[in-house]
């Protein structure tokens, strides 16, 4: 007998992808702990970013599109053109400090860098999981009474397309109508970019191929609400339909792979599988990255930022897996790691084993990590998200939905 879907399950999995991204939101993309520490002590629930950011990459940030997608954050994205004046200007040793962690120019000192989230309050989403959400409120006017009636290009013409578009308002503390934050990654400044020059919505997301931060998490994030959706369908449609769905906005080989695990993982859990035994078969799916965190962040750094790596050697460095499987590496690293810092990290450390930037191959094992040894603490296992840094929200909205399916709305 087929088990049944627990309802219960499914709706704290969503709940989980919203608290696990506002809990990190505040300290999202410190990719050092130590300077994560000195701005907010331990992460011990949710907080309200500050106005700057010592890691913030912002002020390097460009979009070339004429449809309004920054409304009035525009101001913080003329990054390439005052970089470069500015750079001009500059004595070597400003402009060493004016490079973010990646290596690359951002025109600004650390207290100068605007936050990432600076406009969003305590406990509010960040874009993308306000895109999630937006996704979320779709399916469940679409497909009402059972129902089927998704439809990729409605969702993108009347909902992503108005949503982006439309003018913040700082009453609507839900952004139910617009998002307020000041982060627009870049899947969503080249998709509206395309737009711009009359690409079809449908034809407008980048290729990893092309951009290599295509391939992160964030891709994975919007299709839980689809994997939710359609739960109660055959696995291998349930995937399908959530490959669909995160091709809209990223076409990534990486997401897609990190899909076919999340999805059926997932589904076993909407089916009361204990979450352990559920992560050991998911994890038998797949192998870790080869390239460890400091080798990541060595090469960032080496190249003055990762747009300057070689296209191939990048592309390698994202498609090349250890030999053990995903589970074997888990298992190990919750053994022979008091400090969760030495499995996941970049720069702080000496040997951090994974990297914590965004990238699918290097955050989803971190979330399988996680998800792991703390597998009876699902508060524990997203403070301990949020406090490595890096890609926080999006590891942190998918770790989550995990733990949330496994323990319920409890």
């Amino acid at each position: 007998m087929t088990a049944l879907i627990n309802k219960d399950a499914v709706e704290a999995s969503l709940l989980g992808l919203v608290v696990g991204d506002a809990l990190s939101m505040p300290v999202h993309w410190y990719y050092s702990p130590t300077k994560l520490r000195k701005e907010y002590g331990e992460v011990t629930g949710m907080m309200a970013p500050k106005p700057h950011h010592a890691e913030s990459m912002v002020q390097g940030m460009s979009y070339s599109g004429t449809i309004d997608i920054m409304h009035d954050k525009a101001r913080f994205y003329a990054g390439n053109r005052l970089a470069d004046e500015a750079r001009e200007k500059l004595a070597t040793a400003d402009i060493a400090a004016r490079r973010d962690d990646h290596g690359n120019f951002v025109g600004a000192v650390e207290g100068e860098r605007v936050h990432y989230h600076g406009t969003l309050k305590r406990g509010q989403n960040t874009t993308n999981a306000c895109i999630a959400r937006l996704l979320m409120r779709y399916l469940a006017k679409s497909n009402a009474g059972s129902q089927d009636l998704y439809d990729p290009d409605e969702f993108l013409h009347e909902h992503l397309y108005k949503y982006m578009t439309a003018v913040p308002d700082t009453s609507d503390t839900d952004q139910i109508i617009c998002h307020n934050d000041t982060y627009m990654d870049v899947y969503l400044r080249g998709f509206f970019a395309n737009a711009s020059k009359g690409i079809a919505l449908r034809n407008c997301a980048w290729s990893q191929r092309d951009q290599w931060s295509i391939g992160s998490l964030d891709g994975v994030v919007m299709t839980i609400p689809i994997i939710a959706a359609y739960s109660h369908e055959p696995k291998a449609f349930v995937v399908a339909r959530a490959v669909e769905h995160h091709m809209l906005t990223h076409r990534s080989v990486t997401a897609t792979s990190v899909v076919s695990v999340l999805a059926p993982l997932l589904l076993e859990l909407y089916k009361g599988s204990v979450l352990r035994e559920a992560l050991d078969r998911a994890m038998d799916k797949k192998r870790p990255p080869r390239c460890t965190g400091r080798e990541m962040r060595d090469s960032y750094v080496q190249h003055h930022g990762p747009g300057r790596i070689p296209k191939h050697e990048k592309w390698l460095q994202h498609m090349t897996t250890s030999d053990e499987s995903a589970k074997e590496f888990v298992h190990r690293m919750a053994s022979a790691f008091d400090n969760d810092e030495d499995v996941a990290g970049w720069g702080d450390r000496p040997n951090s084993r994974l990297a914590t930037a965004c990238y699918c191959e290097q955050t989803f094992t971190i979330v399988l990590y996680l998800a792991y040894k703390y597998w009876d603490d699902p508060k524990k296992a997203l403070l301990v998200n949020a406090n490595l840094g890096g890609h926080s929200t999006a590891r942190g909205a998918v770790l989550g939905a995990i733990v949330g399916a496994a323990h319920r709305s409890e």
